[in-house]
């Protein structure tokens, strides 16, 4: 589908208490330069209500609980390094895949035709609008082929899983910063594919488990769109020269909670002021 001006549109975010320390700045680039946009809803787990000052966006905080969903397991991530050597990964709780489940849920909680949604160390430095996440109206996702320098490549089986077939395409590659625009049919379409697939609601699917695969939602959502159904998206394939596509410069930075807010505090500081 193609948005419009006159599209309702929602910032979407799942936080917990651990982006305490994120949220603020992250709400307060949105309220500063989101344009366009009807309001953020803001996902966050039971007993988790975090203090929410705006002034510009509307902000809708809606309670979950991963616990009453089943998420209990917490298996290790696995991956397949180039050289077939199998690597195990600290495990990352349940919490993590509810989130994965929460954002492609997202029908769910909004009513909107289409909703961008980000993670809480997503920074805006610059005014936007919801049509700049396109192109010229039409979502579009981003893809490349797996690179040699990312021989480990952990969401790959989840993909080749899906698709019923190997692939060497990454669905979900570190490229300057995606729009990450879900639309309304797109994301209802993904979830019969996954009820069709495997017989499964998506909170029955992403539920972690010590025998399946490591799941990505944006690299499934990806290869839906790109081999099952487009819904009007147009799929970018960054290894191609001279397509003619020009992507916009999106005024949002990308940080790395996991690595901490204390280091990046004057650099954020600055973009949210100047």
């Amino acid at each position: 589908m193609l948005l419009t001006a006159d599209s309702t549109v929602d910032l979407f975010i799942k936080t917990w208490e651990n982006d305490a320390k994120w949220l603020p700045y992250c709400l307060l680039g949105f309220d500063n330069y989101a344009k366009d946009f009807r309001q953020l809803i803001l996902l966050t787990d039971k007993g988790y209500r975090p203090d929410i000052s705006t002034s510009n966006l509307p902000v809708k905080v809606i309670e979950t609980d991963f616990t009453e969903a089943g998420y209990i397991e917490s298996p290790p991530f696995r991956g397949i390094t180039g050289e077939g050597e199998v690597v195990e990964r600290a495990p990352r709780g349940p919490g993590y895949y509810w989130q994965q489940a929460l954002k492609m849920s997202w029908p769910e909680f909004s009513d909107a035709d289409a909703v961008a949604i980000y993670d809480t160390d997503t920074i805006a430095w610059s005014e936007f609008s919801f049509l700049d996440l396109t192109l010229d109206g039409r979502p579009y996702w981003r893809i490349r082929s797996y690179q040699p320098e990312n021989a480990n490549s952990i969401w790959r089986d989840c993909v080749t899983s899906f698709l019923g077939h190997k692939v060497n395409t990454n669905y979900m590659p570190r490229l300057p910063f995606p729009s990450r625009l879900f639309t309304r049919e797109s994301t209802e379409g993904f979830a019969a594919q996954i009820k069709k697939r495997y017989g499964k609601s998506l909170v029955d699917f992403f539920r972690p488990s010590s025998d399946g695969p490591t799941l990505s939602e944006y690299s499934l959502f990806g290869a839906y769109l790109d081999k099952i159904n487009r819904h009007g998206y147009l799929i970018v394939d960054s290894d191609l020269v001279d397509t003619g596509i020009i992507l916009p410069d999106l005024p949002l930075k990308h940080y790395w909670s996991w690595g901490g807010l204390d280091p990046l505090f004057e650099d954020i500081e600055q973009m949210i002021q100047s």
